[in-house]
């Protein structure tokens, strides 16, 4: 099991950013190298590509707040 991180974005320990989107379903194959979501802080968004194949476990909803370098899915 992976686990697929909110990036750390910023010095400021606390703070937080939001998934706008992902674009595979719970539990859908995700292969390494796929876009697998959009994530926003401080204005600036930022892609995440997947560092392995497996099933995607979304841990957090979209547009939820989540602070940086949190466990946000894995990949099984």
């Amino acid at each position: 099991m992976n686990q697929i991180l909110f990036p750390v974005m910023t010095e400021d320990a606390e703070a937080k950013g939001v998934i706008v989107t992902w674009f595979f379903d719970d539990g859908e194959q995700v292969e390494v190298g796929d876009l697998i979501a959009e994530i926003a802080m401080d204005k600036v968004d930022r892609e995440i590509k997947a560092e392995h194949s497996g099933v995607l476990r979304v841990l957090v909803a979209e547009e939820e707040a989540v602070i940086q370098g949190a466990v946000i899915g894995r990949i099984e």
